[in-house]
């Protein structure tokens, strides 16, 4: 976006959005981390697919370190527990924050993330490929799971 001040007038011109994340060309895609059973990225060796039962934020007021707890129905790359919790953090009321993933109560999502030692995930963050997918992207992603493990 962009202000003119044109006399006593402001002008706004919008320009087009403008991604803050660049892709990395060289990311697995879902179909190929099931495939090839790893992420492809050394720091972020877990990949699990769960729905959001529910969202607590840790520090007792809005905005801050928030936890997803995800009904995982499955976990093609390493090890998720069939309730898995995630951090992530949620920005204070009426505070922006570009790319920031905030895990939604009831969506379905494929979390690319590692384990801390209290067993808890961190993400691989709003630039990462963590994301929430549809009900019909969900299903069709658990069932190449269960493919692929039973080719093992």
């Amino acid at each position: 976006m962009v202000c003119l001040l044109i006399g006593s007038m402001l002008w706004v011109i919008p320009l087009p959005a403008e991604a803050s994340c660049t892709a990395d060309p060289n990311a697995l895609t879902f179909a190929q981390m099931i495939h090839k059973k790893r992420t492809g990225v050394h720091h972020y060796p877990v990949m699990f697919l769960g729905k959001v039962v529910t969202v607590k934020d840790v520090g007792g007021r809005r905005g801050g370190d928030t936890i997803a707890r995800l009904a995982v129905a499955a976990h093609p790359v390493g090890f998720a527990p069939l309730v898995s919790r995630v951090h992530f953090y949620t920005p204070p009321p009426r505070i922006g924050v570009e790319d920031n993933l905030e895990f939604k109560r009831h969506q379905r999502y494929v979390v690319i993330a590692h384990r801390r030692k209290d067993g808890t995930f961190d993400f691989d963050g709003g630039c990462g490929q963590t994301r929430a997918v549809s009900r019909h992207a969900f299903q069709k992603l658990r069932q190449m799971a269960r493919n692929a493990r039973n080719r093992r």
